[in-house]
């Protein structure tokens, strides 16, 4: 959440910020007004309570009259109980503000490319076949069989297809293993947790939820990541943090409606290596661009033909202070497909999880969240798939994953 206090010390900053991601700023004033009657009443119940305290053994004052301050009391603690949830409300649901030097735009047309790949491993098809047919044919991914089983948008990976998309796992936490601290972390998590990174109250709709139980399946590993360093005061001495965790994602894809949903390009469910970072504010700008450096790594040792999105205020997501997309062209498909969100959130994640620091002096703050997409397998798969198809319908598997595949080529 932003730092409830520019609303009072730096309210036209704040809201400058947040239209350039689209917010309604006028729920801006409406919050202020609820502060600030919320500070009123409880100042009211302070000043009562003081009165009641003062002639609670008084005998020479009628009963009547502390019974009419009880009621005051009362009274007062029951309407604050509803403005506390109004305030609630209004302020899990203030988007994080960009970065002053995030491209300003509305949509996904005023993103800026800022890096595209100019050495990648050339697709020797002529009319490259889309992954769902070439790998139909090869017997390694069927989504005909997984829609049977759990629905469209899932995906059963078969033979040398599973052994490809474990190779890609394995590849990713090898290659960050030395300085990330790999973690497995549970698959299901709380609603206080899924508060922490601003999944909830928000984004509901967006998450699978055990309906017995006060736990929702987890949409990345990010938010298990995060929340392992909720609530917790840090001195600066001992960061950065680095976290790198392997985990199945599930995501309800709301809204999706009219977007290609054929083969792998968008799922409900799916692997992913995520990193995750806690630092300093100081640290922030070159801990961004190292974390960008660590998730390009591998598109790059792939030799996949990629590109690096810097996206616009409106396009960025709620949570992100600055963020850059990593796309991989997938010839088959004839489009890019993104296949890692790169990106830092400021102190918006550390205030609603309560990650603190403390620097020399003893001095308190609140630390800074990054986190990125160490790998996501199901686009890469694609991409892979579709860009190393030879002429024969056989797949030559990328150098580097050939430790992790025991073979060369997939036939």
């Amino acid at each position: 959440m932003i730092d409830i206090n520019r609303i009072f010390t730096d309210k036209a900053g704040l809201k400058e910020g947040l239209s350039k991601k689209g917010y309604d700023v006028a729920k801006i004033d409406e919050l202020e007004v609820r502060l600030l009657t919320r500070k009123a009443w409880t100042q009211g119940v302070e000043l009562l309570r003081a009165q009641r305290n003062a002639v609670q053994s008084d005998k020479s004052i009628p009963v009547e009259e502390k019974r009419a301050l009880r009621d005051q009391i009362t009274d007062l603690e029951q309407r604050l109980a509803p403005l506390e949830e109004e305030i609630n409300k209004l302020l899990y649901d203030i988007p994080n503000t960009p970065d002053a030097d995030a491209p300003v735009g509305k949509t996904e047309a005023d993103n800026v490319v800022i890096d595209e790949a100019k050495q990648y491993y050339k697709c020797v098809c002529p009319n490259p076949k889309p992954h769902w047919e070439l790998a139909k044919s090869l017997d390694i991914l069927d989504v005909e069989l997984a829609s049977k089983v759990s629905g469209s948008m899932f995906a059963f990976y078969k033979g040398k297809g599973a052994r490809l998309l474990r190779a890609l796992v394995s590849y990713a936490l090898a290659l960050n293993g030395e300085k990330y601290q790999e973690i497995i972390p549970p698959h299901m998590v709380s609603s206080k947790t899924l508060t922490f990174t601003g999944h909830l109250p928000k984004f509901a709709d967006e998450q699978y939820k055990a309906l017995l139980d006060d736990l929702w399946l987890i949409p990345t590993a990010e938010v298990p990541l995060t929340a392992g360093f909720a609530q917790n005061t840090y001195d600066v001495s001992e960061l950065p943090k680095y976290a790198m965790g392997y985990s199945v994602c599930f995501r309800r894809e709301a809204g999706s409606a009219g977007k290609d949903t054929r083969g792998l390009q968008r799922l409900h469910e799916f692997h992913k290596v995520e990193l995750v970072k806690i630092v300093e504010p100081s640290a922030c700008k070159a801990e961004l661009a190292d974390l960008l450096s660590d998730c390009l790594c591998p598109i790059q040792n792939l030799k996949l033909q990629y590109r690096i999105v810097d996206l616009c205020t409106g396009d960025m997501g709620d949570k992100y202070g600055r963020c850059y997309d990593i796309e991989v062209f997938s010839p088959g498909v004839g489009k890019w497909l993104e296949v890692s969100s790169v990106g830092h959130f400021s102190d918006y994640q550390a205030r609603r999880a309560g990650i603190r620091i403390k620097d020399a002096s003893g001095k308190k703050g609140f630390a800074y969240t990054l986190n990125g997409s160490g790998l996501a397998t199901p686009r890469v798969w694609t991409a892979i798939v579709e860009t190393y198809q030879a002429a024969d319908g056989s797949v030559v598997v990328p150098e580097v994953l050939r430790p992790f595949m025991g073979c060369d080529i997939i036939q």
